[in-house]
């Protein structure tokens, strides 16, 4: 593991004094009996291929677990343990929403280097965001809006037409004219 749960298993500050001996040795016990559990844990809702991310998450729980726990009962610390495991889980997804990782596309260097492209390339792809950016300049500014949300921002049309205060057919309408007015004036290939 990462950092070896050290900060789990410290115990109380007193380490010199056999008590404290103790409940060190009992905090590195309870870690390391944790550790596959926690880990099952987090496997069963990723996948076995998020080895990595597995890892880190196992490594989160006792990071937050190791400032709140008091070790003097196993069962209870087990519990403790797994409700933090419970709420990683969801900061984590909490997280993940925020990033639209959901949209995120994996690097290929095939598609995604630069020294591919040929200048000639390169050079219509300016030119064809130039005319789409002027043609998009052209629209009332209510459907460039409503394009600009939808499309760039990602935003569904239901939450285009709350912030908006508009109806989602409104919405659509709008859609359907920057579209129009879009292929109409660019080269863009749909």
């Amino acid at each position: 593991m990462l950092l070896e749960h050290e900060q789990f298993m410290e115990g109380p500050r007193d380490a010199s004094s056999e008590q404290g001996r103790r409940a060190q040795a009992r905090g590195a016990a309870l870690a390391a009996s944790l550790n596959e559990p926690l880990a099952a844990f987090f496997r069963r809702r990723l996948g076995p291929c998020q080895e990595a991310e597995v890892e880190d998450l196992t490594q989160e729980v006792f990071v937050r677990a190791a400032d709140q726990l008091s070790l003097a009962e196993e069962e209870h610390a087990r519990a403790y343990v797994f409700r933090v495991a419970a709420s990683v889980w969801i900061d984590r997804h909490r997280r993940r929403q925020a990033r639209r990782a959901d949209r995120h596309v994996p690097f290929d260097p095939d598609r995604h280097d630069g020294e591919g492209l040929d200048l000639a390339r390169q050079l219509d792809a300016r030119e064809s965001l130039r005319i789409a950016t002027q043609a998009l300049s052209t629209l009332p500014e209510r459907t460039r809006a409503i394009f600009i949300l939808r499309r760039i921002e990602g935003l569904a049309v239901r939450e285009v037409a709350h912030q908006l205060g508009l109806s989602t057919s409104a919405v659509e309408k709008h859609m359907v004219r920057a579209l129009e007015h879009l292929l109409a004036h660019t080269r863009i290939p749909r």
